[in-house]
């Protein structure tokens, strides 16, 4: 199986210790925090929100996070944070007639951690600073994910069967499901009482893999691949004849399956952090909740 550069994985792990040999932000307040909203998918396998609105707010997933926040001055803070969401995407929410007669559909929990600088457009928080800003923010993640599609009342894991040839000589090896990523986006913060932060956020993931959805390549001619890979890697590579009740139009090795694009996938999440506790005298934090 090929596996993705793990060295590049370290970048946010390693932005995890930043803080503490960062004496402008040791001087400032640690803050944590917890958000929850909603995770969406843009790739091969979306609904197009301009044609089909109503379908691209369906498959909107759940997220939840936690996160830690260090204050570098009124206009920069490092965050660090896990955050979960499931995505989702299917073929048959699509008004094209190409893409309903392929039929293919996916799910997957996405894992992230990352490491984000946020930008505040005004000087946020502190005694001098404005109770409302406008942000964005951009940084560096490390995600795990697992398309799977539902099939015959089952869930399948497809990264394993090698729906596009991975894994059979002549073909690709299968994809990494631990990849790296781009968080940008931005939103809104709110100072609430003398300790908690609200923040409203929409950000995306720029990705380096085609593959969230488990469709980025090309066709592989259905006995070609029911013999190098096995026949339930047939079975969910070409998912056509479902509709028909007839056997599925075998495309020649090569027919492209995906668009050349890189998937995308996105949180829309509030928020609400809050200080842990100052600094004593011993140079020690002194633990606190959020104060209104």
């Amino acid at each position: 199986m090929k596996q993705f550069p793990s060295k590049l994985l370290l970048l946010p792990l390693i932005a995890l210790w930043i803080p503490f040999f960062m004496p402008s932000v040791q001087a400032q307040e640690l803050q944590f925090g917890v958000s929850a909203g909603l995770a969406h998918y843009q790739g091969d396998l979306s609904p197009d929100p301009l044609s089909n609105p109503i379908a691209a707010v369906l498959e909107f997933g759940p997220s939840l996070g936690v996160f830690g926040r260090w204050p570098q001055s009124g206009h920069f803070n490092l965050r660090i944070g896990l955050q979960y969401g499931r995505v989702t995407g299917s073929d048959a929410t699509s008004k094209d007639p190409g893409r309903t007669g392929r039929n293919l559909s996916f799910q997957s929990d996405i894992f992230e951690l990352s490491a984000i600088e946020e930008i505040n457009l005004r000087k946020f928080g502190g005694r001098f600073g404005h109770k409302f800003t406008p942000y964005g923010f951009i940084g560096i993640a490390g995600f795990y994910f697992n398309p799977k599609a539902l099939y015959q009342g089952q869930l399948y894991a497809l990264q394993p069967l090698g729906t596009e040839g991975q894994g059979m000589p002549g073909f690709p090896e299968r994809y990494a499901l631990t990849q790296l990523a781009i968080p940008l986006g931005g939103g809104l913060k709110f100072q609430v009482g003398q300790s908690g932060v609200l923040a409203l956020e929409i950000g995306g993931r720029k990705l380096f893999t085609d593959y969230l959805d488990d469709v980025g390549g090309s066709y592989v001619d259905l006995n070609v691949l029911a013999a190098g890979n096995g026949q339930l890697a047939a079975d969910l590579s070409n998912r056509s004849g479902e509709l028909t009740g007839k056997e599925p139009t075998n495309y020649p090795t090569g027919t492209p399956r995906g668009g050349p694009a890189k998937d995308w996938y996105f949180f829309s999440t509030i928020s609400f952090s809050w200080e842990l506790g100052r600094q004593n005298g011993n140079g020690g934090r002194q633990l606190g909740c959020p104060t209104f």
